[in-house]
């Protein structure tokens, strides 16, 4: 994402930048995001956690607003983006359900919806830049799967996918911990439940028949 105010790699006023001020304010943007939520984060707090002048954060972002949406864009990382085209619906529980197990990523989108009223702006852009594109994968997905014989015929592609973002986002409201492997289990079990047959199971019984 580019940054209001300033060219990649200079200052406003020309001066090289440090690239470990950029990365010490935006980690201590996010310890107080998750920390304090949006409305509690303030530059002067997120100057003061980094160790840097108040000065330094502003000629990196002209607001709050900026300065959580590149921490937001921070926190994502490559792992979070879009999951590739060809993934499978087991490819995508699999993926899915690691970071969805991580405490400090569930309390951030904690944060992240919370700051739907006093914020709706951040809101609305991380749903567009990291959200939507993952949805918008989800019916192609499943339709390869329905193509393929592992969900019945017949089956609505954009139904799968609106079970499984429900699903998600169940998971992600649970005030309870869960492993990795818990919601694995989870989405599995509730992919089977609509008359999912992953590939191995379907093998299985080929061999049997």
């Amino acid at each position: 994402m580019a940054e209001s105010g300033a060219v990649a790699g200079v200052e406003r006023h020309g001066r090289p930048r440090d690239p470990g001020n950029d990365a010490a304010i935006l980690e201590a943007a996010l310890d107080l995001l998750i920390e304090r939520g949006a409305a509690g984060t303030s530059i002067e707090a997120v100057a003061q956690r980094a160790g840097v002048a108040k000065l330094t954060v502003y000629r990196r972002w002209r607001s709050k607003d900026d300065l959580l949406m590149a921490t937001l864009e921070h926190a994502r990382g490559a792992d979070l983006d879009a999951p590739p085209a060809g993934r499978s619906l087991d490819e995508l529980v699999s993926s899915t359900a690691e970071p969805l197990s991580q405490p400090r990523f569930r309390m951030l989108m904690a944060r992240v919806i919370g700051a739907s009223v006093d914020y709706p702006d951040l809101v609305t852009a991380y749903r567009a830049r990291y959200l939507q594109p993952r949805l918008d994968t989800l019916p192609e997905i499943a339709q390869r799967a329905i193509d393929a014989g592992q969900l019945p015929e017949g089956t609505d592609p954009a139904l799968i996918a609106d079970i499984l973002s429900s699903a998600i986002g169940f998971v992600l409201l649970r005030q309870e911990e869960m492993t990795a492997a818990e919601i694995e289990d989870r989405l599995r079990a509730l992919l089977r439940s609509i008359g999912y047959q992953a590939p191995a199971s379907r093998a299985a019984r080929s061999r049997t028949a």
